[in-house]
Formats: C-alpha cells, structure tokens, sequence
C-alpha cells in the first residue's frame, strides 16, 4: 500500500518542483532586467519569487546554475518558433514560395531569413541577458565550460533549422549549419541594440547587408 502511495505521489511532487523552478527562473529574469546579473542576488530572486532561499537551494546549486537554466529555456523557446516557421513556410511567404517554382533568389528569401530571426519576442533584454551571461562566462571558468556546450548546441539547432528552411525554398547554405548560425546569430544581434528608432534604422541597414550575405551564404 505504501508502495502505491509513493509512486503517486511522484509525479505531484515533480509538478511542483518543476513549477517552483518556472517561477524561480521568471523573478530571475525580471531581477536581472532591473539590477543585471551581477547585482540580482539570491535573496533577492528568492523574495520576488515569493520563496525562502532553503527552496532556491533544493532546486539551483548556485545563482549561476539559475542563469544557465535561464538561457537555455529562453534558446528552447526560440529554437521552438523558429521550428515552427520552417514547418509553415508555405503558409508564412506562401506568394514567394508559390512563385519561386521550388527556388528562391537571394532578394526573395532575405525577408523569409529576417523573418525568423524576428520571431523572438523580448529581443532586446534577451540579448542584453546574453551579453551579461557571456561576461560571467568568461569570469568564471566552470560557468564558461556550461555556457559553451549549451551555447555549442543551440548554435547547432539553430543551423539546422535554418539549412532546412533553406532546403523547403531550394536552397543550399554554403556553410555547415554551426558556422552558419554564428553568422546569422551575431547579424540578429548587431540589430538588437539601441531604442526603437535606433533599431528601425539598423533594421533597414541589416536588411540591405542582409541580401548580399545571402547570396553568399548559398549555392
């Protein structure tokens, strides 16, 4: 009987443990955007969490295990949109799909590439998140190992989502999908910088150099 009650009661506990987590990672994210990484404390996550630091350290090691954990839900999120763009194509750009009679120019398939380097959502505090994540990275050698493999495997899902966009309009990158993703990622992030007027005029610039790196990024 025991036995039975144990194994019930599994699951309930690993919600609720998965869903303190979710909400350590949120007030994590919402103290880093107010005082930045360095300066977001654990008392301070804990408390905007509603939590005690006891249930922070039953779920994080460290403040920095918690940013990990952040980062790559935030890459997951992403990687998922831009898997959905690719598997609608036809149905986001269906007029230059429909026209290109299975191949695209460079100058069709830029706004197709802008477009998903778009579907972000937050993008300017992302990025600023993972400019501070970077920084601790390069402090902090056990974090930079972490933040390397997880980065080197985001970078790789992202390629490959990407080749495989270019594939659906006939399209062959002519990078591997590794180095193809550091190109469009540090692209995508040249434009995230400023206010919203700074970041409407480097759209426009990104998208005329965007046209021409796609003519070299494929055969």
């Amino acid at each position: 009987m025991s036995t039975t009650i144990e194994t019930e009661a599994k699951p309930a506990e690993s919600a609720r443990r998965q869903k303190t987590r979710e909400r350590l990672m949120d007030a994590a994210f919402e103290v880093f955007s107010e005082v930045g990484i360095h300066a977001a404390s654990v008392e301070m996550i804990a408390e905007r969490a509603d939590f005690t630091r006891g249930a922070f350290y039953s779920n994080f090691d460290t403040k920095e295990e918690l940013f990990l954990a952040l980062a790559e839900r935030g890459n997951n999120e992403r990687l998922a949109l831009l898997r959905d763009s690719v598997a609608n194509i036809d149905v986001i750009m269906p007029t230059l799909v429909g026209s290109s009679k299975g191949k695209l120019s460079a100058a069709e398939l830029g706004p197709i590439v802008a477009s998903f380097l778009e579907q972000q959502g937050e993008n300017r505090l992302w990025f600023l998140f993972q400019s501070e994540l970077r920084l601790l990275a390069m402090r902090d050698p056990e974090v930079g190992k972490l933040y390397l493999e997880q980065k080197n495997a985001a970078d790789t899902e992202f390629g490959s989502i990407i080749s495989a966009a270019f594939d659906a309009v006939g399209l062959t990158p002519a990078l591997d999908s590794v180095e193809l993703a550091n190109v469009l990622m540090n692209t995508q992030e040249a434009i995230m910088r400023g206010g919203n007027k700074v970041q409407e005029d480097a759209h426009q610039l990104f998208m005329q150099r965007l046209l021409g790196l796609i003519g070299q990024l494929v055969s």
